[in-house]
């Protein structure tokens, strides 16, 4: 049976007009239900968020009081008041205290000219005059700074500063004491609220003091001073809205605090997880009465459906080719009348099929007769393309021996100062030789002249193996290539017609090109036709750029030369077979036509571009096999690689 959209089918559209009438007015009463809940619920967070904040206030208040009181009863012990006690035994109670607390990173003695009389530990020699803690404690009170780092140790900590008063009540100095804000980080990291809470202390200047992330330390808090509670969103990477409760520090009228505000935060979705679980219990609930309902439904409507599932499976049969099935539908109505058509048009529909298997037949012998005459066109369209491909390879092949013709003087060359080399070093020993003593220092001299006739014909031997592996027919094997050494191989062959010719080779090749797969020989003679041609189109000298890259999925090669250019009405032209500019017979026109057959064989591209008097450029686009794991639909990155600059 043809499947019919869940949304088309009968059952669903009467179960969604029930679930609509029954169902709708319940979701809309519980949406204003969860609303005002929702409000409920995150008043009384807020509440239990704001006295949290408020007993972290309260205990943090107490630590730096007890604090304040240790550096007071240290400024009014007698051993620090008396002046006739020495520094030392003055800096051994500032030390007993120090140990004793183990809650200030050093305890400083400064005199009121701002110098330092003594320190436990801290080396800060600066101007303490600046300081306001400094300058609060010398006109007799008690100040606590905000906090701040001292840089010996690196710590961050809070200042506090008392007057020290002689015997005689004048103020001989003030004692600061850098007291270690870990200790009111333990206070605060000790506190944990659901699984998302957060406790932080934020300073006058909006930045955070105190977070359990160190890492957030003195950067800028986002939630409003001026407001007691609120909600503030995405300022943590994992969650996106907290709500938040804050209580300003203020200390009592006796000597100033910080103005500090410790501010309580939790996630949302934490922090009403009961109103989230209730919701999804009702969701739950609601999705079982839905689904009963459509069950129901379907039930109901069952009746209806049934004769219009009879009618669907015969026309399923019809489509399968049984003419013979009737349909058996006793309804008395609509759906009744449309069995009766329906068992009509098959019968119809049975002498319809007789006539058309009459004619099938027909055509089936003619089709057997032209099937006949496509298996002998194939069998000549096979003979034909075989002898097509012989006939391009002799052309490929002629058209390598036409580049060893041009190459010719340029090997001759080549060759000519090897063997110099090696007739200059033969008659040098030969004349040696036919003296009647030969020295001693001879015979090193022989070894030394031996050595560079090995070497000149070793010369030799790779000049004319290199020629003759050129000439040499090549297959078709297609393998692993590196093109810069493809590139390499043509410039050793062809360097002595460029040099000749008094043309520069710049070379600008990627390091890292990656391997293609191709035919070396085929590609090395597609390198050479498109230099010879360079060469011809500089007749008085000039520079040939040969440059590689790799963009995305393929590996492209660049020929530039600074001749004479291509003219603009031949570039539709020049890879066309036997066309030539050459004149007196000196190209027969099938170099870049088989360049052009050879790149298409390797599944590459051929392209060139010029303008008269400014050169050409032609550009070989090879591709990048494609490794089993990658994607077939990989678009091409068009990045660049790192190239070396030389040149030959």
């Amino acid at each position: 049976m043809r499947k019919i959209s869940v949304f088309r089918r009968l059952g669903f559209k009467m179960a969604s007009c029930i679930s609509l009438v029954g169902l709708l007015p319940l979701f809309i009463g519980l949406f204003f239900l969860f609303k005002s809940t929702e409000s409920f619920i995150k008043d009384e967070v807020l509440n239990n968020l704001g006295m949290l904040a408020k007993n972290t206030k309260e205990e943090i208040h107490r630590f730096i009081e007890s604090c304040v009181t240790d550096m007071k009863m240290l400024a009014e012990s007698e051993s620090m008041r008396s002046t006739h006690i020495s520094v030392d035994k003055k800096l051994s109670e500032m030390k007993r205290i120090q140990e004793y607390y183990k809650r200030f990173e050093d305890i400083t003695m400064i005199d009121v000219k701002g110098r330092v009389i003594t320190s436990t530990a801290y080396n800060y020699q600066g101007e303490w005059k600046s300081k306001k803690w400094f300058q609060e404690a010398i006109n007799g009170k008690v100040y606590i700074s905000d906090a701040h780092i001292i840089l010996d140790p690196y710590e961050v900590v809070v200042a506090i500063a008392v007057p020290l008063v002689d015997d005689k009540g004048k103020i001989q100095a003030a004692i600061v004491g850098q007291l270690n804000m870990k200790r009111i980080w333990e206070i605060v990291d000790t506190i944990t609220i659901g699984n998302t809470g957060i406790i932080a202390i934020v300073n006058n200047l909006h930045y955070f003091i105190a977070h359990p992330r160190k890492k957030k330390l003195f950067q800028h808090a986002p939630f409003d001073p001026d407001k007691q509670s609120g909600v503030v969103n995405a300022i943590e990477p994992d969650f996106k809205t907290f709500i938040y409760s804050s209580e300003r520090y203020v200390g009592n009228s006796e000597y100033e605090f910080p103005n500090w505000r410790v501010i309580v935060a939790q996630e949302r979705r934490d922090a009403l997880s009961n109103i989230l679980r209730l919701k999804k219990n009702v969701v739950y609930v609601l999705s079982s009465s839905f689904l009963l309902v459509i069950l129901m439904s379907i039930i109901v409507s069952k009746g209806v459906v049934k004769p219009i599932h009879t009618l669907i499976h015969g026309m399923e049969k019809v489509s399968d080719g049984d003419l013979n099935y009737k349909t058996n539908i006793k309804n008395r109505d609509e759906i009744g009348l449309l069995g009766i058509s329906f068992n009509d048009m098959i019968m119809r529909l049975g002498k319809a099929r007789a006539e058309i298997q009459r004619k099938t037949e027909a055509l089936r012998d003619a089709f057997n007769q032209i099937n006949e005459l496509n298996v002998n066109l194939e069998k000549k369209v096979e003979h034909r393309t075989k002898e097509l491909k012989e006939k391009q390879f002799q052309l490929i092949q002629s058209g390598k021996l036409a580049a060893i013709g041009q190459l010719g003087a340029g090997v001759a060359h080549e060759l000519n100062n090897p063997m110099t080399g090696i007739l200059g070093y033969t008659q040098y020993m030969l004349e040696k030789v036919s003296k009647e003593n030969v020295r001693t220092e001879d015979i090193s001299t022989f070894r030394k002249c031996l050595q560079h006739i090995e070497n000149s014909t070793y010369r030799c031997r790779d000049i004319v193996q290199n020629l003759l592996q050129f000439a040499r027919k090549s297959n078709e094997i297609f393998e692993p290539l590196n093109i810069n050494n493809v590139i390499a191989d043509t410039l050793s062959l062809i360097k002595g017609p460029l040099v000749a010719n008094k043309i520069e080779v710049v070379k600008n090749l990627v390091n890292d090109v990656d391997p293609i797969d191709g035919n070396a020989n085929q590609l090395q003679q597609v390198f050479i036709n498109i230099i010879l041609n360079a060469q011809q189109a500089m007749p008085k000298g000039g520079h040939l750029f040969i440059s590689t890259r790799r963009k995305g999925r393929v590996v492209e090669a660049e020929f530039k030369d600074t001749g004479c250019g291509i003219a603009e009405e031949h570039m539709e032209r020049i890879f066309e077979p036997f066309f030539t500019t050459k004149m007196d017979w000196k190209g027969t026109g099938l170099g870049l036509s088989i360049c052009y057959d050879i790149i298409k064989r390797h599944n590459g591209n051929i392209m060139v571009s010029s303008k008269m008097g400014k050169g050409a450029i032609f550009t070989i686009i090879l591709p990048v096999p494609i490794q089993k794991d990658d994607e077939s639909n990989e678009q091409i990155d068009r990045g660049e690689g790192t190239c070396t600059n030389t040149h030959c």
